[in-house]
Formats: C-alpha cells, sequence, structure tokens
C-alpha cells in the first residue's frame, strides 16, 4: 500500500509538472530519488524524449533517471544519458553529481562485462565521494562494492565495504539499509564458515528485520535458516526457508531447500530446486545445482539428460572462463588503491616541502628584519649614547663653570663686603659702585633673592643686602647716609612688605640671613 500511494503521488506530480519548469520538477526527484526511486522513475519516463531540456536539466534528467532505475533495481545497457551527465558534471566541477555518475556509469559498465573499466570507474567515484557529506549515496556506493567484490570471492574487501556502508546507513537512520546492510554481513561471514559471525549479525539484524518485507526480509530468514543448519536443526531451518520464498525468493534458499530434502532423502523435490538454480546468477550455485543434477541423473540411469546437462555445465565453466577475471579485479582495485596512496603521500610530501620552504623564508624574512631591526636600535643606542656623552660633557662644562662663577662671586664678594666694612668704619657713605656689585653678586648667588627685592626702592634694596651679609646697623646707617633708629625702622616695615609678619628687627635679620640660592 506503501508504494502504491507514493506510485499515485508521483503520477499527480507528473501531471502537474507540465506547468512547471524542468528545473523544478527535477529537483523534487533529486530530494525522492534515495528513498523512492520507483516513484522517480514513474516521474521521469514521460520526459525521455523531451528535446526542449537545456544542458544542465539533460545532465540531471540522465543521472536521475540511471540512479533511479538501480536504486529500483533495474538496468538498461544504453549509457548514453549517463555518460553524458558525467561530461557535463565533470566539466562543470559538480564533485558531488560526478561522483553519482560515475557510479551508475560503472554499473552499466559492469552489466556489459567491461569489467576493468568498470571497476577503475567505481573506485574513481569512491575517491570523489571520500570526503563529501552524502550518506545516502555513500551507503549504495559501498554496497556496490561490496557486491562486486563479493562476486570475485574478495571476502576480506567484501567486509570492509559493507561495514562502512553500514555506517552510512547508520548516519542516514534508515532501518531498512540498515537491516540490508547487516544481511549483506552476515551472508559474507556464513560463505567464510565464520558461524558465530553469522549469528552476531543476524541477531543484530533481527529487530528490525521483523519490520521489513520483501528481499530484506527473505534473506534476514535465510541467515537464520543458515543457523540452523549449521546446529542440524532440518525442520526449523526448512519452515524458515519457505517462509522467506513467501517473502521473496532468493537462488540460496532454493540451494538451501534442496541441500534439507536431500538429507531427508526426498529427491523428487531436490531434484526441482536442482532444475531451478541451474539458471541462477549466481555461478557457485549453478554450478553446485548442475553437479548434484547429474549425479541424481547418473542413478536413475537416465544417460541421455546426463549428456546434455554435462554439456550444459561444460559451457557455463567455458563462459566463466572467458568471462571471470577475479584475480585482475582483484589486482586492480588494489593497484587504484596504491596508487591514490601514493598519490596523497605524494600530495603530503609536497605540501610538507612548500610548508618547510615557507617557513624557511619567512625565518630568512624574519631573522634579515631582525638584524635590521638590531643594527636600527644600535644606531640608535650609539646615538643616544652620544647625546648622553654630549650633554654630561655640557654639564660637567656647565658645573665647573658654575663653580667657577660662584668661586669669583665668592671672591669678589669678600672684597666688596670687606671694603664696604671700611668704609662704614670710616664713617663715610658707600659708593654707587661697590653697591652695585654687590648686588650683582647677591642676585647671581640667589636668583630668588632679586625676584623678592624688586618691588622695593634702591635704598631700601641696599638695606636688605647689607643686612643679609651681617652688616650692623650702625654700618648701614653709615653707608646709607641714615641713622640706626630709621634703619631699623625700615627693617621692621620691610618684615611686613615682604614677608607680611609683625616683629622686630632682628626676626626681619633672621629672615633675610636664611634665603638660601634655588
Amino acid at each position: 500500500m506503501k508504494y502504491l500511494s507514493i506510485f499515485i503521488i508521483s503520477i499527480a506530480i507528473v501531471g502537474c509538472s507540465h506547468e512547471q519548469s524542468h528545473n523544478v520538477l527535477l529537483n523534487r526527484a533529486e530530494q525522492m530519488v534515495f528513498q523512492y526511486p520507483d516513484s522517480v522513475v514513474g516521474m521521469l519516463i514521460p520526459y525521455w524524449k523531451d528535446t526542449t531540456m537545456t544542458e544542465p536539466d539533460k545532465a540531471l534528467f540522465g543521472l536521475l533517471y540511471t540512479e533511479a532505475l538501480h536504486r529500483s533495481g533495474l538496468y538498461t545497457s544504453d549509457d548514453s544519458l549517463i555518460i553524458f551527465s558525467r561530461q557535463y558534471y565533470k566539466t562543470v566541477g559538480d564533485k558531488p553529481r560526478l561522483a553519482r555518475a560515475l557510479l551508475h556509469h560503472a554499473i552499466i559498465l559492469y552489466k556489459q562485462q567491461q569489467t576493468h573499466e568498470a571497476v577503475i570507474t567505481m573506485k574513481q567515484s569512491e575517491h570523489l565521494a571520500e570526503h563529501l557529506d552524502m550518506p545516502a549515496f555513500k551507503w549504495y556506493l559501498y554496497c556496490v562494492l561490496g557486491d562486486i567484490n563479493d562476486n570475485v570471492s574478495n571476502y576480506s574487501l567484501t567486509l570492509r565495504y559493507y561495514q562502512q556502508a553500514l555506517a552510512e546507513a547508520r548516519q542516514c537512520n534508515n532501518e531498512e539499509w540498515i537491516v540490508r546492510t547487516l544481511n549483506n554481513i552476515a551472508m559474507t561471514f556464513d560463505m567464510l564458515g565464520e558461524r558465530d559471525s553469522l549469528l552476531f549479525y543476524t541477531r543484530k539484524a533481527a529487530t528490525l528485520a521483523s519490520k521489513t518485507n520483501g528481499e530484506i526480509r527473505a534473506t534476514h530468514l535465510v541467515n537464520l535458516a543458515s543457523i540452523a543448519l549449521a546446529t542440524g536443526k532440518l525442520k526449523e531451518a526448512k519452515e524458515q526457508l519457505l517462509q522467506s520464498m513467501r517473502y521473496f525468493p532468493t537462488d540460496r534458499a532454493m540451494k538451501l531447500l534442496a541441500d534439507i530434502y536431500l538429507q531427508q532423502g526426498d529427491n523428487v523435490a531436490a531434484r526441482e530446486q536442482w532444475y531451478r538454480l541451474i539458471n541462477s546468477i549466481s555461478p557457485d550455485v549453478s554450478i553446485q545445482s548442475y553437479r548434484q543434477l547429474i549425479r541424481y541423473l547418473n542413478c536413475k540411469g537416465d544417460v541421455a539428460n546426463v549428456a546434455e546437462y554435462s554439456m550444459r555445465l561444460n559451457e557455463v565453466y567455458h563462459s566463466l572462463y572467458e568471462n571471470s577475471d577475479a584475480a585482475g579485479i582483484i589486482d586492480l582495485q588494489t593497484q587504484y588503491d596504491e596508487q591514490q596512496k601514493e598519490r596523497r603521500q605524494y600530495t603530503t610530501t609536497i605540501v610538507l616541502l612548500a610548508a618547510i620552504l615557507f617557513l624557511v623564508i619567512a625565518a630568512i624574512i624574519i631573522l634579515g628584519y631582525s638584524r635590521h631591526r638590531i643594527d636600527q636600535l644600535n644606531a640608535r643606542f650609539a646615538e643616544s649614547q652620544q647625546r648622553y656623552d654630549l650633554t654630561r660633557s655640557e654639564l660637567t662644562q656647565m658645573r665647573r663653570q658654575k663653580e667657577r662663577e660662584q668661586r669669583e662671586n665668592s671672591r669678589q664678594l669678600k672684597e666688596i663686603v670687606s671694603r664696604l666694612h671700611a668704609t662704614a668704619k670710616k664713617g663715610k657713605a658707600a659708593d654707587d659702585e661697590d653697591i652695585n656689585v654687590l648686588a650683582q653678586i647677591s642676585y647671581a648667588q640667589t636668583p630668588r633673592l632679586q625676584q623678592l627685592l624688586s618691588s622695593l626702592s634702591a635704598k631700601e634694596q641696599t638695606v636688605c643686602l647689607l643686612t643679609r651679609q651681617n652688616f650692623l646697623p650702625t654700618e648701614i646707617a653709615a653707608l646709607t647716609i641714615s641713622t640706626p633708629q630709621s634703619i631699623t625702622n625700615s627693617r621692621v616695615r620691610l618684615l611686613k612688605k615682604l614677608f607680611n609678619q609683625t616683629g622686630g628687627a632682628k626676626e626681619f635679620d633672621k629672615i633675610m640671613q636664611k634665603i638660601r640660592e634655588s
């Protein structure tokens, strides 16, 4: 019912799509092709002979139609559509669709018995898909590769691909795909005679298998029957095989049924199975069925049919010999994988060498820049050192010059002070030149003093300067042609005027004498 409803919906979509662009229809088909390939075939068949498609639409149509056929279990010998798709996607660089086109072209080539080209094309598809996030496609790809290796009894590679397919199916969370892949793994272990692994994977599929129908359910039941046969449970195995035939008839089930009938002595029922199996697509099953049938006919004395079936068996052997290239297929895959490994190693080596070369160049540039920077810093340091030395030399000269000036001023000051004391002792007024020299030297030694006394009159400045040099009031009075009392009064007044303090003349004298150089 599910597939019928899907088919009806797809027909409705096709009916509406005549009013839509190809692009809309193809995009919808591409979204459905992995889950509902049967419906996609129905959607696309009406457009088989459509000549109005653009190149992109034609390429996508060819890919989707071929892909839907293969996923539905159908095949076509016409590869013109998929070849166009393959060439187009290679030209435009669409890797995801190119990988799909390569796989489906390879399947057609394999059916055409162009085995070598088919295997190489499949490996190219695998290489492209390796780094693509396409789990639904990669599940199908790995299943096909697993089947190809199973056909040539390359079971180690078969199991590897089926395990990869199982991982992709789980990523898609598709229960049917998971069960189908688990069935394939179990069958492979059955071929290898590894019963424990057969049992393990069959049990893993049990819960999900009960929800399936058709070939998937039938294959699971055949695996259960094989387990039962291995433990001698003929009745249980027979029931499971007959039940599987109701879901979907398979050559493997018929072969096991024939083996059971033979063990039970029912040669007639076994013969009926052998007659059906001599045309099996599996060469092993076909050959074994011919042998059993010829042995049975010999026992019956049917010489004519023995000769007939012996001749047919020889034809099967001959055909198998001509068409079988198991060793070639295995070697081809091994060589391709080794070539890809060498290419990856070569690419890795080139990348590493490029990285090393880049690092060397970067190191040289950094080293050159560092040396240039160091040279600049050294030059700046040398220049700064020179400036420092020059400044230090200048400061030393200035200090020495100042010391010489101070010594000279001290000497001149002593001479002036001594001369003024002598003048005062004689009761004479100070010479203007001596007073001017005293002022110059005092102001030179103490610049602050000049600023302090700048608002005073010449006489007041003279009183202050003489007081600073410890001249007695009587000496100051004689030198300034004043009375001692007026000098005392001036000092009291100057205390208030200069320092905003009240007090006696001696307070003024102390403050004036404490003024230091600054």
